[in-house]
């Protein structure tokens, strides 16, 4: 009987175990509260943005006296047209209308509050309003409503219409195509492109925006008219001999088996990159004539708009082009005669590391040529990024700005004045980031601010410089936006953003803050952010929340009303925050927008990531704030910024704990040459092992989770798989989520961010 007693006992004792151990196991892993949860998804990007009305006002401009912009408010979108002749504003669409008469003819349910359309144009004489819709070109009779659905090919519909609007060109296969608008016939503008040389748009390495599958996208074309609507300047792209990557479809769907898709893309050093060839297409004879010129490498500027690198004087006989030497050490302004063919250089420029022709990334080079030849150029070789003229045998003449602060953009140069306006940053106490309209003689007398009051100023000029609407704000100001005469008087207020819905779930803006560089001198700058249940009585984990650039920050500047890289950063922030973390992003040394000597600090040092001035700005934060636990430090970010959480788990694996390294370049030897070759260095040496982070998978001790879309086309997930193999290799335990049919272009999906969240609050 006793015998029998200690088996019951024992039977007991093991399911009492059975039934602890999965609740013990529970515990461990430290279950968020319901209200956290649900605060989190409430600040999802797309979701916190959607919850801003009346904070980006865009202006389109009709006439040189008019403009419409569209005003998101919580229950509608009006839209507005401003008479500037008149001082006026009234309504010019409404919303309940055309989405009634856009639902009748697409059969769906459609709000006036969030009108699906794109791409809209309203007449000068303000009567028909065309724009895109559910895949298709639309215009609307703003009298009677009457809606037309314009069938075109979505390749038409994606071209790039005339100055005139009496034509568009566009890309069919390898080929250019010329569509008339009245006829609405279209024929072949070139004949002999093929597939790997093709003419009027990008190789397959920086086709942008990247597609969800790459080969289903329709481009649009990379070329730029003449002002009078004859030719057009583009380039014929030959990829023939450019290496091949691959990516698997592992589930196209239940049942179906696995697809391969293959496209080009060339890495650093390869014998064989993208060339560009300039041609110039009279489009009324079909004639195309080469520039003689050596084939542009592909580069960075690539990855940008058509017009910034080949554009027209007025007279359309003459392009002017930027050609960007391999590695991006030499700048080259190029005069090309669009009848003969001949290039002339007109200047060039070199350097010990990259030359830049313009701080704003994708953004319109610094680069403007006067009605009298002499040219607008932008260097930094004093060090600050500045404006320079030469005359037009490229001789220099005079630096028009100088100081230790930087010029951003050139919005225009108003001839006529002699005023050339821009904007710059630094130059005004404060945040060095912060963009400032200026104005300043050409010959660089008369420097005067525009916008004064320390904000970030988005600024759209008129197009005939009498006027210029300014939306200003901070990452803790809601945007404002007016209207201002040319001197920077008020002419009419538009608008004021409405968080009030944000607030009323307890939300307060991030905290900016500034630290101390590693250097003990340079100022940082940053944002700090709390859970709306924020209790300075308890002890935070911490959180970092990273991109290391080196062409950008990650620090939201401007108000994060919109859905931006930068706005998406900051929502996610505040949704990590509110489970319970403090959360700070900061730009370190060899990040974006400031001196030269600044950002030179990443260059061929990719693998710093600016990660000691991290380390040391989170320590001064801790100092201002015992709330801060630096015993518990995680890491996110995602592209570049998930190379940097790797980076940074395993170069100092004593600080940070937890890592979240999403879509990864982890070893730029195998991402896009026109990236790597810039800012690594060119020619590719062994330096370039420097970044590898596989190459320190031993020195891992926290968590460490990977994740990677397996359609990636951008990053691929070859990456993200190397270095999982080589923390196996090294007997390191790590965690791995690949996201079936996502691309680069993964981290805003909720069950990505659902996922990302769940592994901080498991392990950190």
């Amino acid at each position: 009987m006793a015998f029998r007693s200690q088996y019951l006992l024992l039977f007991l004792f093991i399911v009492a175990a059975l039934l602890i151990i999965p609740v013990m196991a529970k515990d461990t892993h430290n279950p968020v509260p319901e209200y956290e949860k649900q605060m989190a998804e409430f600040f999802y990007p797309d979701n916190a943005v959607s919850h801003i009305y009346h904070a980006t006002i865009e202006p389109h401009w009709i006439r040189s006296d008019a403009f419409w912009y569209a005003d998101t408010g919580r229950d509608m979108t009006r839209f507005f047209l401003v008479n500037i002749s008149q001082g006026s504003r009234k309504k010019i669409i409404d919303a309940n209308r055309l989405a009634k008469v856009l639902g009748s003819a697409t059969g769906k349910q459609i709000s006036p509050s969030l009108l699906p359309i794109q791409e809209m144009e309203v007449s000068s004489d303000e009567k028909t309003l065309q724009f895109t819709s559910f895949g298709s070109s639309w215009t609307c009779d703003l009298v009677s409503y009457a809606l037309t659905k314009n069938n075109l090919p979505d390749e038409i519909i994606s071209g790039i219409p005339s100055p005139d609007n009496t034509k568009i060109a566009y890309v069919n296969g390898s080929n250019l195509w010329l569509y008339t608008v009245s006829s609405k016939t279209a024929s072949p503008l070139t004949t002999d492109g093929v597939p790997d040389y093709f003419y009027g748009k990008r190789s397959d390495t920086v086709r942008y925006p990247v597609s969800e599958l790459r080969l289903n996208s329709t481009p649009a074309p990379y070329l730029v008219w003449s002002p009078d609507s004859s030719k057009i300047v583009t380039y014929r792209v030959d990829q023939r001999n450019v290496s091949s990557l691959s990516l698997v479809q592992d589930a196209p769907g239940i049942g179906k088996r696995p697809l391969l898709y293959t496209y080009k893309f060339a890495t650093p050093g390869d014998l064989h990159i993208p060339k560009y060839e300039p041609v110039v297409i009279d489009t009324s004879v079909r004639s195309v004539t080469p520039l003689k010129f050596r084939a542009q490498p592909e580069v960075s500027l690539m990855d940008t708009d058509q017009d910034i690198l080949q554009w027209w004087d007025s007279t359309g006989n003459i392009t002017y082009s930027l050609f960007v030497e391999r590695g991006e050490k030499t700048l080259r302004l190029l005069a090309g005669d669009a009848r003969t063919g001949t290039v002339r250089e007109i200047l060039n420029e070199t350097g010990t590391s990259y030359i830049e022709s313009s701080l704003e990334y994708a953004g319109t080079p610094n680069i403007h040529v006067l009605a009298n030849g002499d040219i607008i150029w932008f260097s930094e070789r004093d060090g600050w990024g500045h404006l320079y003229r030469y005359d037009a045998n490229g001789t220099l003449k005079k630096q028009i700005t100088k100081g230790p602060w930087v010029v951003r953009e050139i919005l225009a140069v108003d001839e006529k004045n002699g005023h050339i306006y821009f904007t710059a940053s630094g130059k005004e106490e404060g945040n060095p980031y912060y963009h400032y309209l200026y104005r300043v003689q050409t010959d660089g007398n008369d420097l005067r601010l525009l916008t004064p009051g320390q904000a970030d100023h988005s600024v759209f000029l008129s197009p005939d410089l009498t006027c210029f609407i300014d939306a200003y704000s901070r990452a803790d100001l809601p945007t404002v936006t007016v209207l201002r005469s040319m001197d920077g008087t008020l002419l009419m207020h538009l608008a004021t953003a409405d968080d009030s819905d944000l607030q009323r779930n307890g939300w307060s803006p991030a905290e900016r803050f500034t630290v101390t560089a590693r250097d003990g001198k340079t100022e940082l700058y940053g944002l700090l952010f709390k859970p709306t249940n924020f209790d300075n009585t308890k002890k935070y984990p911490v959180i970092d929340v990273v991109y290391p650039g080196p062409y950008t920050i990650v620090t939201q500047t401007a108000y994060p009303a919109s859905l931006t890289w930068n706005s998406k950063i900051y929502w996610t922030c505040q949704m990590l925050s509110e489970l319970g973390y403090i959360v700070v992003t900061m730009d370190g040394l060899g990040t974006a927008y400031r001196s030269k000597e600044f950002h030179d600090v990443s260059y061929g040092n990719l693998s710093d990531c600016g990660l000691p001035d991290h380390i040391t700005g989170l320590k001064q934060l801790q100092a201002r704030y015992p709330w801060m636990d630096l015993n518990r430090v995680g890491i996110y970010g995602k592209s570049a910024g998930g190379f940097m959480a790797a980076q940074a788990m395993l170069t100092y694996p004593e600080f940070f704990k937890v890592g979240v390294a999403a879509s990864g370049d982890h070893d730029c030897r195998l991402y896009g040459s026109f990236w790597g070759e810039k800012y690594e260095g060119y020619p590719v040496t062994d330096r370039y092992l420097e970044q590898v982070t596989a190459l320190k998978a031993s020195n891992l001790k926290g968590d460490l989770l990977l994740m990677t879309g397996d359609m990636d086309d951008n990053v691929h997930p070859s990456m993200t798989m190397q270095l999982a193999d080589a923390l196996e290799s090294a007997g390191k335990k790590y965690d791995l989520m690949v996201f079936t049919n996502k691309n680069h272009d993964l981290n805003y999906d909720p069950y990505y961010l659902k996922t990302m969240m769940r592994y901080f609050v498991n392990k950190l």
